[in-house]
C-alpha cells in the first residue's frame, strides 16, 4: 500500500502546474461513467479483475459500485488458497466538496465472498475423535464499510479520461462456513507465530483503502 500512497502524492504534484494553466476548465463530467482498478491485479490476499460504474446525481454528488472476480493471488505458496474463486461487490457514494480541483470525501460499503481448498485438523470432544490434515472448503464472507477522502485529476484536454486516487480507514467482519466437515467437528486452534493477519478467524479487523482508479466518460 505503500507504493501506492506514494504514487498518488508524486502524481498531485505533477498535476499543480496543470491546474495552474487550466484552472476554469471543470475537472469533473457528468453522466455515467467506467473505471478500472489497474492494482487490483496485484493485491496481496486475492487477486482481482473487474469493471466500475459510476453516475453523478448532482453537481456535488455521485454514486459508484464495482464488481470484481477473485482469484489465488500470485504471492501466495502453492499450498495456500489452492482453486480459489469469489467475488468482490464495493459501493459508495461521493461528495465533492471542491469541484474546481477535484477533491471529493465519501462512505463505502464492501461485500466479498470467496472459498477454496484447504487442509486443517479438527477435533470432537463428545467422540473422542480427532482428524488430522483434514481437507474441506472454506467459505469466507465479509462485510465492512468506511470513510475515505480523495482526488480526481483530468488526462486530456476532452474530460474524457480522469484519474481517481482516494485513500480511506473502515472495519470488516469476517465469517466463515467450513463446508465438508463432519457434525460435531470443531477446528483445532493452533497457529504458528506469524507477523500476517490471521485470516482463518471469525472476527471484526480494521481496513485501509487506498486505491487509483482510471475513468473514462462515455
Amino acid at each position: 500500500m505503500k507504493p501506492l500512497l506514494i504514487a498518488f502524492f508524486i502524481m498531485i504534484s505533477l498535476n499543480l502546474d496543470a491546474q495552474r494553466t487550466n484552472k476554469h476548465t471543470p475537472v469533473l463530467q457528468k453522466g455515467v461513467y467506467i473505471s478500472f482498478n489497474p492494482h487490483s491485479l496485484l493485491e496481496a490476499e486475492q487477486g482481482a479483475v473487474g469493471v466500475g460504474v459510476g453516475y453523478r446525481v448532482t453537481r456535488r454528488i455521485e454514486v459508484w459500485t464495482e464488481l470484481n472476480y477473485l482469484f489465488r493471488g500470485f504471492f501466495h505458496p502453492d499450498d495456500e488458497f489452492r482453486n480459489l474463486h469469489g467475488f468482490r461487490s464495493i459501493t459508495s457514494f461521493k461528495y465533492f466538496y471542491n469541484n474546481k480541483h477535484g477533491f471529493f470525501a465519501g462512505a463505502e460499503l464492501r461485500v466479498k465472498k470467496y472459498s477454496f481448498d484447504d487442509k486443517s485438523s479438527f477435533e470432537n470432544l463428545q467422540a473422542g475423535d480427532s482428524l488430522f490434515n483434514f481437507k474441506y472448503k472454506p467459505a469466507h464472507t465479509l462485510i465492512g464499510g468506511g470513510i475515505f477522502w480523495g482526488k480526481r485529476f483530468k488526462l486530456g484536454a476532452s474530460g474524457k479520461f480522469e484519474l481517481e486516487g482516494n485513500i480511506g480507514i473502515g472495519v470488516k467482519y469476517r465469517m466463515i462456513d467450513r463446508k465438508n466437515v463432519p457434525v460435531g467437528y470443531t477446528q483445532i486452534k493452533y497457529r504458528a507465530p506469524d507477523t500476517r493477519p490471521n485470516t482463518d478467524e471469525e472476527a471484526a479487523y480494521p481496513y485501509f483503502p487506498a486505491t487509483v482508479r482510471f475513468i473514462y466518460h462515455l
